[in-house]
């Protein structure tokens, strides 16, 4: 029976079904009330890691293993989907015995996903250069432990199938040996009914996501359980013991809803209800980079490709690094309207839910009067923005950053001259954000805008471009972003507020005493690190010490406003939720900024446990691209290399903090409060941190980070990555 009639029968069957015994949508797998997070879901493109090796924590291996039967990271497993073909590798599972094999592969176990929508991704191939490959079968399956909402099937013979609600198998495509398909699945955790895209990769001399046919068709497909809140996904080969053969696994992703809620993780309680309202909390949203929510599969997208790898189109001066960005957003599941700017509508609403979750008053957003290097999509997304924070009856706003068509750029005013300020002023983006019932007003009613490199432009030409806009009836304040310290006596008189990038590193730096006699908006930025491809280069931030500093003078030296400096630059740094730093940043802004506007620190009602460290020492030995550069940090110091794991423990009781470094345990004596505890990160080990508190000598709350440290390296990866432990 072929594709179309075997769907057509499995039609009818479910009609019939649906008819005379009723389907109801109830969840088999209810899960009780639990933690639940999208930031611990498996996400991985498996290039990172180091060929021919097993797979790191958190993945683990099923079956025992010999020189026949191996479960190993391999670049010939690097998924032509993506095409990473310098550094990429895949999951290949292997078995060449004849006479054992069956039940051999890979998975994951993780916190449960979110009630909610629910994607599966992933690419497979049968590798035809080993056994017999029409003998072997790839199964997978996505559930509870045991129980498993979603079964997959693959075989040469009879291709990938699926599970349905009476158990039968309905086949959904073809599977030619030596062949990848990429593999989309997306449904609701409540609901029983699925939608499944298959798409092959025909073009055996291109890679790459462009290199696809168009995705293929969605099918609606009934399962038997719903997809509930899924705790694990395994691939393994189930055929007879006696086949033997290859299958290659890549770019597996799991995603579910980024916006539930996170209370349950948070030491505190949520409370604003006593905030000042002058004390404002903003974040620099830069939108050539954001969550890259599609109409379509994600994995399918840019932001996928680009993440850790050496693609044909990346800027040269990155090739060094290996790839454009070492971290993306979590993903988000797809919206399979087909409407690219309903995608890009929901994503703004997803960002403002975000930002009003974490206490933020608003989001400062880029725009330009330039249309080109995609400047007209990243202003619709501007526009979309305004428009989901207008829904919000003036909760949360947007000052627009906006560029001139100027290409001048310096600290003294150079951009003067490719921009009049009549040009300004009178340009129809100008005055369409200004206008947008979504902006910022101050409490004179006028419209905030901002630029950042504020003085690019000097102060005589903003005071020339603020009286224009007043004149048309458009009145506006300026919020200076600036980038030196030179200019804040000149911008003064003209300058509603004043806000500064910011340092890199937990040094003491005088923005607050230059500004402070100038201002009655100062604004303080708040910084966790700066790590750029771009040159491979970056400054020193000292675990999670430069975040904590940099809040602490804010809080303590009684700035007006906080600014996030980023969100979403994931070139330089960015602290919306995240591959590498999860949700610990987003958790940590939260409690700072209740903290920052209500002017008393949130008491602690749970413990919980963020770690900081890198995955590498800064020395371990690397096989591709080159040694990264420390900078300075504001000229200021000269960025010592650090190497620490730290536990920043948030502690209800007093309690005794425990960290084991590879079988060596660290114990430190930490009050009620906040504690941050450091210990070195030793060179030439692989291992996984494990992080403890203890009370009368038992551990109330421990276990393992996310993330292995390694001895060594493909290339190097310098970032900060965070995580979190909650009971």
């Amino acid at each position: 029976m072929n594709v179309a009639k075997s769907f057509l029968f499995y039609c009818r069957l479910l009609l019939i079904a649906c008819a005379i015994q009723g389907v109801t949508n109830t969840p088999a797998h209810a899960a009780e009330d639990k933690l639940a997070t999208t930031e611990l879901l498996p996400f991985d493109k498996f290039d990172e890691y180091l060929p021919g090796e097993t797979l790191p924590h958190p993945w683990h291996t099923i079956g025992q293993f010999s020189d026949n039967l191996k479960v190993l990271l391999q670049p010939w497993a690097e998924s032509r989907v993506t095409g990473n073909l310098y550094s990429g590798k895949g999951v290949e599972i292997f078995d060449n015995s004849p006479t054992d094999g069956q039940g051999i592969g890979f998975g994951m176990t993780f916190t449960q996903a979110p009630v909610g929508p629910i994607l599966l991704a992933f690419d497979y191939r049968v590798d035809k250069r080993v056994g017999e490959p029409d003998s072997i079968k790839l199964a997978v399956h996505l559930g509870r432990g045991v129980e498993h909402g979603l079964e997959l099937l693959a075989t040469v013979k009879d291709g990938l199938q699926i599970k349905t609600f009476d158990g039968s198998l309905l086949k959904l495509y073809d599977c030619e040996p030596a062949r990848w398909y990429h593999v989309s699945v997306v449904g609701n955790t409540q609901s029983t009914d699925v939608k499944i895209s298959i798409t092959p990769h025909t073009n055996p001399k291109k890679v790459g996501f462009r290199s696809m046919p168009k995705p293929g068709p969605y099918v609606d497909v009934k399962l038997a359980h719903s997809l509930g809140q899924p705790t694990d996904v395994t691939f393994t080969s189930v055929a007879e013991a006696k086949a033997t053969g290859a299958w290659n696994i890549d770019n597996v992703c799991l995603a579910g809803e980024v916006t539930s809620p996170r209370e349950r993780w948070w030491p505190f309680v949520p409370d604003l209800s006593n905030a000042d309202p002058k004390r404002k909390v903003f974040a620099y949203y830069f939108p050539p980079f954001g969550a890259g929510r599609m109409d379509g599969d994600p994995t399918l997208g840019w932001a996928f490709w680009s993440w850790q790898n050496l693609a044909y189109d990346l800027d040269p001066r990155r090739r060094d690094a290996g790839c454009k960005m070492q971290y993306i957003a979590i993903p988000r599941v797809p919206d399979l309207s087909g409407d690219k700017y309903r995608a890009k509508e929901i994503e703004m609403q997803e960002e403002v839910k975000l930002g009003q979750m974490m206490g933020m008053d608003g989001f400062i957003m880029d725009f330009n009067h330039k249309t080109a290097g995609g400047w007209n999509w990243f202003n619709m997304i501007g526009d979309k923005l305004l428009d989901a924070a207008a829904k919000t009856d003036g909760k949360f706003s947007v000052i627009p950053a906006i560029y001139s068509s100027s290409s001048g750029s310096g600290v003294n005013g150079e951009a003067d001259a490719g921009c009049t300020p009549q040009q300004y002023a009178e340009h129809e983006r100008t005055l369409k954000c200004l206008k947008h019932p979504g902006t910022f007003k101050n409490e004179d009613g006028k419209a905030v805008m901002s630029m950042w490199l504020t003085e690019r432009h000097s102060p005589k030409w903003w005071s020339q471009s603020l009286d224009l806009l007043q004149k048309q009836g458009v009145p506006a304040a300026l919020f200076t972003q600036f980038n030196s310290m030179g200019k804040i006596k000149e911008f003064s008189p003209i300058a509603y507020g004043m806000g500064h990038w910011g340092p890199r590193a937990p040094t003491d730096y005088g923005w607050y005493k230059a500004a402070r006699p100038y201002t009655d908006v100062l604004a303080y930025p708040i910084v966790a690190q700066d790590a750029r491809t771009r040159g491979a280069s970056l400054v020193e931030a000292q675990n999670s010490r430069t975040i904590r500093k940099l809040w602490m003078d804010a809080i303590t030296m009684k700035a007006d406003w906080a600014v996030i400096n980023t969100w979403t630059d994931y070139t330089e740094q960015a602290q919306m939720p995240s591959t590498a730093i999860g949700f610990t940043l987003f958790d940590l802004n939260a409690y700072y900024t209740q903290w920052f506007k209500t002017r008393k620190q949130p008491a602690i009602v749970r413990d919980v446990l963020y770690y900081c460290h890198r995955r590498q020492h800064t020395d371990a030995p690397q096989m591709h691209g080159v040694r990264w550069n420390f900078h300075k940090d504001m000229n200021i110091n000269d960025s010592p290399e650090h190497n620490e794991i730290e536990l920043l423990a948030f502690l209800k009781e007093p309690g005794t903090l425990l960290i084991n470094v590879d079988g060596k345990i660290h114990r430190h004596k930490a009050d009620a409060g906040i504690t941050s505890f450091m210990v070195p990160l030793p060179k030439d080990k692989r291992f996984v941190p494990y992080f403890a508190v203890e009370r009368d000598g038992s551990q109330v709350l421990g276990g393992k980070g996310r993330y292995t440290i390694y001895d060594k390296v493909d290339f190097p990866n310098l970032l900060y990555h965070y995580g979190a432990i909650v009971k």
